[in-house]
């Protein structure tokens, strides 16, 4: 009887910690699109491929961008203020936090 409640105990403690990191009950904790999810889903913070690739390790950030664009996350694109600069400006992206479909 005391191994079926420490089992219990186990399983809600383990479910409490995967419950409380953002994004989880999408993406497996620890990938890159959970990690996406934790740092810019909902918050108001917007973000340029490029900072996904310097702050998050990221290497194909358009490629976890398209992935969560098909799993009903809301990602735009950010109208942004390029006036003077030459060329072709950074798409600037922010996630909201309602999604599209569930």
């Amino acid at each position: 009887m005391l191994n079926f409640i420490t089992k219990i105990i186990k399983r809600s403690i383990t479910m409490a910690r995967v419950k409380s990191a953002v994004g989880t009950s999408f993406y497996r904790e620890g990938s890159q699109n959970q990690q996406i999810l934790e740092n810019f889903w909902g918050n108001g913070k917007t973000f340029t491929t490029e900072d996904l690739t310097a702050d998050l390790d990221i290497l194909s950030p358009g490629a976890r961008l398209t992935e969560l664009r098909e799993n009903g996350f809301d990602v735009r694109v950010v109208d942004t203020n390029n006036e003077g600069v030459q060329g072709r400006p950074s798409a600037v992206y922010k996630i909201m936090k309602k999604r599209i479909y569930a």
